[in-house]
Order: C-alpha cells, then sequence, then structure tokens
C-alpha cells in the first residue's frame, strides 16, 4: 500500500495505466529526497500535501512514460512536464516546511580559527 498518495490523488484523464505499483515507485523516489535532505521518512507524521503531490507527479511521470509510444508520443511530453514539477516540488522540501523541528547541533554555528 503506497504511503505518501493514493491513486484518487493522481489524476489526469489522459493517462488511463495509472496503477498501485507506479505509486509505490514513487514513494521510493520521495523517501530518496527526505533522505537527501538528512529526513528520515519515520519521522514524519502522513499525510502531508507536499509529499502527496510530489509522489503523484513522479507516479503520473512514470505512468506517462510507460504508455508512450515512440519518442514523438505527447505522453513523452507529459511525462517531462511531471518530472519538472516533481523537482519543483522536492526544492521545497525542509524541515519546517514538513513541519518537523531543526534537529539539535545542526545549522549554522562558528567556531575559532588561529592558533593557540
Amino acid at each position: 500500500m503506497p504511503k505518501y498518495a493514493e491513486l484518487t490523488d493522481a489524476i489526469d484523464p489522459a493517462l488511463t495505466n495509472l496503477e498501485e505499483r507506479h505509486l509505490l515507485k514513487a514513494d521510493v523516489y520521495v523517501d530518496a529526497k527526505l533522505a537527501e535532505i538528512g529526513i528520515n521518512p519515520a519521522d514524519l507524521i502522513l499525510p502531508k500535501p507536499v509529499l502527496t503531490e510530489l509522489a503523484s507527479a513522479w507516479a503520473l511521470r512514470m505512468a506517462a512514460i510507460e504508455g508512450s509510444m515512440g519518442d514523438s508520443s505527447q505522453l513523452n511530453d507529459k511525462a517531462k512536464q511531471y518530472e519538472r514539477n516533481a523537482e519543483l516540488l522536492a526544492k521545497t522540501l525542509s524541515r519546517e516546511a514538513l513541519g518537523l523541528s531543526q534537529v539539535a547541533g545542526v545549522g549554522l554555528g562558528y567556531f575559532s580559527v588561529g592558533r593557540g
């Protein structure tokens, strides 16, 4: 069962081949994006709208790629559009955006440099 989005969250009338397996693969993508910024998915209380939107965009991208026929397919253009959307959403991810507090001892600090 997908954890970030459901089939009803990812709706595009042009994509009739969207399945739960696409959403499961999108979960892996979202988990990887969270790991890149140092967030453990287990720390999140779901649902989070930005993660639902991110997973939906990635699942629709995969369904569009799978449904395309040839390089000039309109679904290839849709896949690129969904990929751009997902990458833009991924750039907005942060601890604050997901309602998590800052990890203690992490962040901008200072230290003395010199001979001692």
